[in-house]
């Protein structure tokens, strides 16, 4: 699929396919032989040959945050035992970063500035760094002179990639139960994304509280919640770049302060403009219409997750109630990707992202992750290997 005509492609070179948590606790149970559907088995087969095909599984900050909610260690690193070896611990590009391109090509396109189309950042790279700052942060070797170059060392290339493969893999599984009070005397404090995603989502109830009140249009509640996106999620932003590029919003969306909503269609076209703004903007307006469902903290991770992959994936497999939200508002379509309600059509569409990967596919970040030689888990592994081991 490719984008809609005026809309901007965002897809990243390599084929990609986002699936969501429910869909790596289903692969997780068929590894383990317990699988939910009979299908699960050949899914999970067909997704393990294309990442070996050089196919992208990327991880967003969202597979972390969940991952992490899970109370028994053993449970999540069952589960990281099938993501991480699967998507190489490859991951989505910090959202700060990719909204900031968005925001930065939204006025490029509405106000002229900057006056040249922004540079679209590398999306695709490795690590929970890399979801969560938009830097890359590998280990590296270090001795009493400062950094050691590894490959002046015999098989020491090798072993730093298991290093850094091992890190990545425990950054996703998460700490011990027996762990985490050391932890907290360095500073690990997991409630306080719990608490900012509590903060969000009264932000979201509250507003159904004034809905209830006075009921709006569909399209006055559409623009009503594109405004409180805009200015809840994004306004620090948004300012930022104002003054970078010194331009004065109220001049150029026509605001005149005697005409009520002048500046209004304007406002709108250029927070369209920017997918993964529009793509939550539409969902959280659907979900604001169905006066019968609550909103949840899932909710808000759904939202998160969904406006950065469908831009960016090619393929994007969400839970039914999202698929079903963005076929609604053909954010699929308008992006160019493929939305999927069903997992058991996922390997046909594996089939054909296998033939779209370039010869030398999989080169970011192949330095120190070494997708094509497996992904190290196992401690015993990186002892047995370490340079100089008599095993090794």
């Amino acid at each position: 699929m490719t984008a809609e005509v005026g809309s901007v492609d965002l897809h990243m070179a390599t084929p990609s396919v986002y699936l969501d948590q429910w869909v790596w606790i289903r692969l997780a149970r068929a590894a383990n032989g317990t699988p939910q559907d009979a299908s699960d088995t050949d899914v999970l087969a067909a997704v393990r040959d294309a990442s070996a095909a050089g196919v992208a599984f990327p991880l967003s900050t969202t597979h972390y945050i969940e991952t992490s909610k899970i109370a028994d260690p053993r449970q999540r690193a069952d589960l990281a035992q099938i993501m991480a070896p699967i998507s190489h611990c490859r991951t989505l590009r910090s959202p700060d970063v990719l909204l900031r391109h968005q925001m930065l090509h939204a006025m490029h396109l509405s106000f002229g500035r900057p006056a040249f189309r922004p540079r679209p950042p590398q999306v695709l790279g490795i690590g929970a760094m890399w979801a969560f700052t938009g830097e890359r942060a590998p280990l590296s070797l270090y001795g009493p002179a400062g950094k050691v170059d590894a490959a002046s060392i015999p098989g020491m290339q090798t072993w730093l990639r298991k290093i850094n493969q091992f890190a990545e893999f425990h950054l996703l599984a998460g700490p011990k139960d027996e762990e985490i009070e050391d932890l907290r005397r360095h500073g690990y404090r997991p409630e306080t994304t719990r608490e900012a995603f509590g903060s969000r989502l009264e932000w979201e109830e509250i507003y159904v509280g004034l809905l209830a009140d006075d009921p709006v249009s569909r399209q006055e509640l559409r623009i009503r919640v594109q405004a409180r996106e805009i200015l809840h999620e994004h306004f620090e932003l948004l300012r930022e770049l104002l003054a970078e590029y010194r331009i004065d919003l109220h001049r150029e969306i026509g605001l005149d302060p005697t005409r009520p909503g002048s500046g209004r269609p304007r406002m709108i076209a250029f927070a369209d403009q920017m997918p993964s703004v529009r793509i939550a903007v539409d969902l959280k307006a659907q979900l604001f219409r169905n006066h019968t469902k609550a909103w949840t903290v899932n909710a808000l991770h759904d939202i998160d997750a969904l406006s950065m992959a469908v831009p960016y994936c090619h393929v994007v497999v969400p839970d039914r109630e999202m698929a079903d939200l963005l076929s609604r508002s053909r954010a699929g379509q308008r992006n160019g990707t493929r939305v999927l309600s069903r997992l058991r059509d996922l390997p046909g569409e594996l089939t054909a992202l296998r033939d779209q990967v370039p010869p030398a596919a999989d080169a970011i970040g192949s330095d120190w992750v070494g997708p094509g030689e497996g992904f190290c888990t196992d401690g015993e592994e990186l002892r047995a290997t370490a340079p100089g081991h008599p095993a090794a």
